[in-house]
């Protein structure tokens, strides 16, 4: 197992060099994070591969035998999970904290600022990486085994747990960004004729991968609900509520902004300046909400938009990964 990846290494070289030609007190630090990262992922990759059945000689299992078990028996309590999983799984919060670490000291530390940009990106990619481990081990859970899509999910997982990676991670990052940027550039409208997804499709600025998602699914709505959340930083429940307020008022359009003052919310003080942050915990909040509503039976969706959004990728060989 690879401790760091190129780009990563590249940025820890570049961060420790210049805290050590300074003599800073935070270079034995970042050493001491990088050496216990390695040790880690040694201790990682000398864990049991979960295809391999160390019951049966060491005999590899099938795919689909893999699948069927974490479908049937779901994979939401750590004692369900191979150590590989969750060794691994610890493996990249360590990582993401040590370029944690380091997003600060760009910040604090004036000779690092001329990598700001690289450290953020390395984190970026590093929070992305949990949260498709997260999708994945939602959607295969207790699902039909029959699917196909939910047997890509349950691939895609199993080779997250072995290789701390997923053929549709970048494909799925780089959309849930671009969609992110997309939701703070336009000027949502609840409450327009159009409605929320059709203004979705007729934004320039949509990526044609959101495109494909839209027509396909614009029937669909859970989906229409799970976007709307997304767009307005609102839950099912919230937009309920505002609707009604709406009606009594005799209110037809509004916007992100007015919403939240007519609900007596107000945005954070200290809004995340790091976007993909604020996303991995908006999609965090998200989801939450929507196992809640399963669990209830409630209306609403079921399924954050993220995880709408990936089941629409691995159903599609459009967007199926490519490898050779």
């Amino acid at each position: 197992m690879v401790t760091f990846t190129y780009g990563e290494e590249l940025v820890l070289d570049r961060c420790l060099g210049i805290l050590e030609e300074r003599k800073s007190r935070f270079a034995p630090i970042l050493r001491t994070q990088v050496s216990d990262l390695e040790q880690l992922a040694a201790i990682v990759d000398r864990a049991p591969s979960p295809r391999t059945d160390l019951y049966a000689h060491g005999d590899d299992r099938s795919i689909y035998s893999l699948t069927r078990k974490l479908c049937d028996q779901g994979v939401e309590h750590v004692v369900n999970l191979p150590t590989k999983a969750v060794l691994g799984h610890g493996f990249t919060v360590m990582k993401l904290h040590v370029f944690g670490f380091l997003s600060k000291l760009v910040k604090t530390e004036e000779p690092l600022a001329e990598v700001r940009g690289e450290v953020e990106m390395e984190y970026n990619d590093l929070l992305f990486t949990l949260m498709a481990e997260d999708l994945y081990t939602s959607l295969v859970s207790h699902e039909d085994v029959e699917s196909l899509w939910v047997q890509k999910a349950a691939h895609e997982l199993i080779t997250m747990w072995d290789m701390r990676t997923s053929g549709y991670l970048e494909t799925f990052a780089l959309a849930i960004r671009e969609l992110w940027q997309v939701r703070h550039a336009i000027v949502p409208i609840l409450g327009t004729l159009l409605g929320t997804m059709e203004l979705m499709r007729l934004s320039v600025m949509l990526p044609p991968v959101w495109l494909d998602f839209i027509s396909d699914t614009a029937g669909s709505i859970a989906i229409v609900s799970a976007l709307e959340e997304f767009i307005f930083d609102l839950s099912f429940e919230e937009l309920t509520i505002l609707r009604k307020k709406m009606e009594e008022s005799h209110i037809s359009l509004i916007d992100r902004n007015t919403a939240w003052l007519m609900l007596d919310k107000h945005e954070a003080a200290a809004v995340d300046a790091n976007a993909a942050l604020a996303l991995y915990k908006s999609y965090m909040n998200r989801q939450q909400l929507a196992k809640r509503r399963t669990i209830l039976s409630a209306e609403g969706p079921h399924k954050s938009l993220e995880e709408y959004f990936l089941i629409h990728l691995l159903s599609s060989e459009q967007h199926a990964p490519k490898f050779g």
